[in-house]
């Protein structure tokens, strides 16, 4: 049983987490439909999209599921979006500001380790035990999440060095002041 404050801690969460995914899905909207048929908005659009995601999973197992029972569930979602969510950060990195299309064979060498590691995060292989103990969360993780984790930290590094070196670039022109 929640006491009152608990009660209105977890309602102002809620209602915070809510108000996030408004925002997110308002500034993804208004991107895409500012241009639709940009390739810069419509990966830009879609990078938001798997930041809303993100919040959704959180809301709803922090929120409304009982959480302990779909541990497992919140960390195959976790991983998998964190990994996808940066992969639609570099797409966007190559396409803007010049509408430019994707390289296909640098995306096939660069995202050629998800098609090994997101089935490792679904089946559960990055981890050894989640779960809830004594009221926390507790993840144990797999020698397979640190090598995981290394990767998203590399894709990521490489789209902000991509957008870095294309405001380098574009610094002081039209382009580059958008």
């Amino acid at each position: 049983i929640c006491r009152p404050a608990q009660f209105t801690i977890v309602v102002m969460l809620v209602l915070l987490h809510l108000f996030a995914l408004f925002l997110l899905v308002l500034l993804g909207f208004y991107v895409f439909v500012a241009n639709p048929r940009s390739r810069a908005h419509q990966t830009f659009a879609g990078f938001i999209a798997f930041l809303a995601l993100w919040t959704i999973k959180d809301l709803i197992f922090w929120n409304f599921i009982e959480a302990a029972a779909f541990s497992d569930v919140w960390a195959s979602a976790s991983f998998i979006i964190a990994l996808l969510m940066q992969c639609a950060l570099v797409i966007f990195a190559w396409v803007f500001p010049e509408n430019s299309r994707t390289p296909k064979k640098r995306a096939a060498v660069l995202f050629s380790p998800g098609l090994v590691l997101i089935p490792a995060a679904a089946f559960g292989l990055l981890w050894n035990d989640v779960g809830f103990e004594n009221g926390r969360f507790v993840i144990e993780l797999a020698p397979l999440a640190y090598a995981f984790v290394v990767y998203v930290y590399l894709v990521f590094g490489y789209g902000a060095f991509v957008l870095f070196k294309k405001y380098r670039r574009q610094r002081g022109t039209q382009k580059g002041q958008q």
